[in-house]
């Protein structure tokens, strides 16, 4: 079992194998700068090696990320007037910035925002960037600003924490805090899982998601995938921990707290969600597979159908009977066919699940795609609530560390099948009216919004009776 997970032994013991919301969690203050924006820019295409230069076009900012573009390299350029003391420039996160120049020269530039410091007088400042065949647009988060340097906790920056797989790329998170945010009143967070060939930058580029979290004060974490992962066992776990890991050094609401991710993230959102769906207030999926096909580009991670039934959300769809889910599906997508949102909609519409699946025309794999929907995203979780009580439980644990949700906890009578209960708060009690391959059964007190003091008696209903009792109450 891997570290960070849980699980109930047959007895109904809990066996805590680590603590996932470490001490050695980092939040420090970024340098950023509180100036200017500016308005407009310069953009030309690069012509290619052996062709005359295209001349420069004028563009608002406001605009560049809406317009369609051609899939290449582009560059885009500003004069900055550095005064007689010169200025500081801040430069967003663009989705392919190949590079940062001042006055014809390279400036350093990691990823995420730039700071580029400016002598007094006048300058140039140019940034190129590779347009994708996925984004097919330039887009880059909030516009630069001009002003002098400050340090903060608030805008971009980077969280730091333990984790079993730093050399994998986690440990680390983005996260953006709104200007002004009170990091002592529990607020609504919004988990953003990256795409294949992403990483935990991929949506700072996206200025709806920004300019929406700021307008709402919705925080927004975006953990790493570990790479193209698929968001299997290591990678979900590297998601929840970065969740924890937030939790120490600002406050979250637990009740309002949604996931949500494009292409692999938003396969990535309803697998987390649906295997820990007491931890959400609603997932959004954009166009991700809901049941992978192990003979595609899959196959080295998930080689056979077994492996991929333990990330498949529609082979566990019973989880998110109490999950708000959106689905967004291009129509024209060929990457990953509209058939796979179809699927999992259809599933939880026969379940009586809440879902709402939207197919968007004349679009198909795309990251414009993405950006059109972003503001209903984060208003959906600023708004949101993760339901309380929850009277009715269904759950379906398909690996080992699977052991139940909403304070319901089960032991498997066999590791080689799934298990499934469904139970439900009446009158009399809790019925239990299914129970496949459960040995066990421990309910939280106050589960089912039953009183703790005086639990009721558990039932059940058809299946044949199990060990169940309820938990004893902590002082």
């Amino acid at each position: 079992m891997t570290p960070g997970r849980v699980a109930w032994a047959a007895g109904g013991s809990l066996l805590l194998l680590v603590f996932r919301a470490s001490a050695a969690v980092t939040f420090e203050p970024h340098p950023d700068v509180q100036g200017v924006e500016l308005p407009t820019v310069e953009l030309r295409a690069d012509a290619g090696r052996g062709h005359p230069e295209r001349p420069w076009q004028r563009e608002s900012w406001a605009g560049l990320d809406a317009t369609p573009r051609a899939p290449g390299d582009y560059t885009l350029r500003f004069p900055v007037d550095g005064g007689k003391d010169g200025t500081t420039v801040l430069l967003p996160h663009c989705a392919g910035r190949l590079r940062v120049e001042l006055d014809g020269a390279e400036a350093p530039s990691a990823p995420g925002p730039v700071v580029v410091g400016v002598g007094p007088g006048a300058h140039e400042v140019r940034i190129v960037i590779k347009v994708s065949t996925y984004e097919r647009r330039l887009a880059c988060g909030e516009a630069p600003r001009v002003g002098p340097l400050e340090t903060t906790r608030d805008n971009l920056g980077v969280l730091a924490f333990d984790s079993p797989y730093a050399s994998r790329g986690g440990g680390r998170a983005v996260v953006y805090v709104p200007r002004g945010h009170d990091p002592t009143k529990p607020a609504a967070l919004l988990v953003g899982l990256h795409p294949w060939n992403g990483t935990m930058w991929t949506y700072a580029a996206y200025a709806q998601l920004l300019h929406e979290a700021r307008t709402r004060d919705v925080l927004l974490l975006m953990p790493s995938g570990l790479g193209n992962s698929l968001y299997t066992a290591d990678a979900e776990d590297e998601v929840l921990r970065a969740i924890d890991a937030l939790g120490v050094v600002t406050a979250i609401d637990p009740r309002r707290v949604s996931l949500w991710g494009a292409s692999m993230g938003g396969a990535g959102a309803t697998t987390v969600g649906f295997h820990a769906p007491d931890r959400f207030a609603a997932v959004t999926s954009f166009f991700g597979d809901s049941k992978y096909d192990v003979t595609t580009y899959v196959r080295s991670i998930l080689p056979d159908d077994p492996t991929a039934h333990l990330v498949n959300a529609l082979d566990v769809v019973e989880n998110a009977a109490n999950l708000p889910v959106w689905l967004v599906h291009g129509i024209d997508d060929a990457t990953s066919p509209i058939r796979q949102s179809e699927l999992l909609a259809d599933a939880m519409r026969d379940a009586g699940y809440p879902v709402q699946l939207t197919r968007v025309p004349h679009i198909g794999h795309a990251g414009a795609l993405v950006a059109r929907f972003l503001p209903e995203v984060v208003e959906r979780a600023a708004t949101l609530h993760r339901p309380e009580p929850v009277r009715r439980v269904a759950y379906r644990a398909v690996r080992p560390w699977d052991t139940g949700a909403y304070g319901v906890h089960l032991a498997r009578s066999s590791r080689a099948r799934d298990a499934v209960v469904f139970a439900d708060a009446r009158p009399d009690g809790v019925h239990v009216t299914r129970a496949q391959n459960v040995s066990a059964l421990v309910l939280d007190p106050g589960a089912f919004g039953t009183d703790p003091a005086h639990p009721p008696p558990i039932l059940f209903d058809g299946v044949a009776a199990i060990t169940a009792r309820w938990a004893q109450r902590t002082p």
